[in-house]
């Protein structure tokens, strides 16, 4: 029998992290050995979870199936992911090199179109296809509601990504999300349960949960802060659940309490900001202001120790002049971000602001991402000094050199340490922050902690 080999691409943020662990398991199903997309031997098959959320990832994408097509010739190539999303509405091929698309609406289709390629247990597939059928028809769900029928595997990682909303309502007037991940909707809590126990079980030391807004989770009267108190009493083990793809709104205070409370919760929030000026907030169609996202940071500030506060922000929008970009500094240096994730406005085709006037010229936005560049250093500077002599859990994900381990923090520092005498490699260790790096901000070093 000839061995099937898949590899899995993935471009873009946590949320694909996860689709991508779930095709993963999907394919496992088929009878596909799971390979590294740096294996030296092309696989079988290749699949590209691609990402549209700017014109750089779509960009990305393209060249991602080109070079692919071109390093794997007699690779059968899969479309999928966002972009692929955003294809199939717009009815283009844009000359992409790939054999098949598969959007977001047809994933449940991957098993029995990989069956028409490759010879694959028919028995199996069809017993796959069975269970599928037999557990809606037994536990039907509402229409905001979901299932994976899969759960997520995640092969050459030590952090495993938890999908467990999808969708948004929102519709700001510069974001392509809702377009291509639709409506908002949460996934099945017991199916939820069920992955999470099977991560632990397989050996993983942090689970981070993602979605479009986790925030907006809900199962019946399960919201989010009830979901991880229900995964951490149900699922024994040690562990840390980290919490991914926050929006500003009232069910942040609710999860900022219980956060405070429950040590097995990494004190880490990553909340896009976007813009700190009220105009350029009220023009993207946000739903906070400025004065509303400084009282939530410094609430959760206040409540959790050495807390890792991160942020998205987007420059040059249109209209945001240079006193609007000005402010938008100031407010990020008054809050003190541990990391800000800086991106260029990006026009996204069928978005309101894609038809707004006022962009920054060229060169005026190429000082504001300097200038951006330099405030995230000092931001991560001054997060990671006040960190000194503090204590922490590690998860060493890479080994530097003979004895030496490199991985990341409770509150999201990335960490070096060294262990001579065991391998720590995928462990949970308890680690006592001891020194900063002039050179790289987000690099400290650590002790561990016997």
């Amino acid at each position: 029998m000839i061995l099937l080999t898949a590899s899995v691409v993935t471009l873009g943020c946590r949320l694909n992290q996860a689709d991508s662990s779930l095709i993963c398991d999907r394919l496992r199903k088929c009878g596909f050995e799971i390979v590294s997309e740096n294996s030296e031997e092309s696989p079988s098959l290749i699949v590209v979870n691609s990402c549209a959320v700017t014109e750089t990832a779509a960009k990305k994408t393209r060249q991602t199936l080109k070079q692919l097509r071109h390093d794997h010739p007699y690779s059968y190539l899969v479309f999928t992911g966002c972009s692929a999303n955003l294809q199939k509405q717009e009815g283009t091929s844009d000359n992409l090199e790939y054999d098949v698309l598969l959007s977001a609406d047809k994933k449940d289709e991957l098993e029995s179109l990989l069956s028409r390629r490759f010879n694959i247990d028919k028995k199996k597939l069809s017993e796959n296809v069975k269970n599928k059928e037999e557990t809606d028809k037994n536990s039907p769900l509402a229409p905001d509601l979901f299932r994976e029928h899969a759960f997520a595997y995640t092969p050459f990682k030590h952090r495993a990504n938890l999908k467990i909303q999808d969708g948004c309502n929102n519709f700001c007037s510069y974001c392509i999300v809702p377009y291509t991940r639709g409506r908002e909707r949460s996934r099945d809590a017991r199916e939820v349960i069920e992955d999470f126990r099977n991560i632990v079980a397989n050996g993983f030391k942090e689970i981070i949960l993602t979605g479009v807004n986790t925030c907006q989770y809900e199962c019946g009267s399960l919201r989010i802060t009830g979901l991880i108190e229900k995964l951490l009493k149900e699922v024994e083990g040690n562990y840390r659940i980290r919490i991914g793809s926050l929006e500003p709104g009232e069910t942040l205070y609710e999860l900022i309490d219980y956060m405070a409370e429950e040590k097995r919760i990494c004190n880490f929030l990553h909340i896009p900001l976007q813009s700190g000026s009220d105009t350029i907030l009220k023009a993207m169609g946000r739903k906070y202001t400025a004065d509303e996202y400084r009282k939530m940071a410094l609430y959760a500030r206040k409540k959790i120790a050495d807390l890792h506060l991160g942020c998205d922000y987007i420059t040059g929008f249109p209209g945001e002049t240079k006193e609007l970009f000005k402010e938008s500094c100031d407010f990020i240096r008054e809050i003190g971000f541990a990391n800000v994730h800086v991106f260029p406005y990006s026009p996204r085709k069928g978005t309101p602001a894609a038809e707004m006037k006022g962009r920054p010229a060229p060169a005026e936005m190429n000082e504001r991402i300097e200038l951006l560049k330099t405030l995230k250093s000092e931001c991560g500077a001054l997060f990671a000094k006040s960190l000194m002599g503090t204590e922490t859990t590690v998860i060493p994900e890479r080994l530097c050199a003979q004895g030496i381990y490199e991985g990341y923090s409770s509150n999201y520092m990335k960490v070096r340490m060294a262990s001579k005498e065991r391998d720590i490699l995928g462990e949970l260790v308890k680690v006592r922050l001891t020194s900063t790096s002039a050179n790289n901000p987000e690099l400290v070093g650590g002790k561990i902690i016997p």
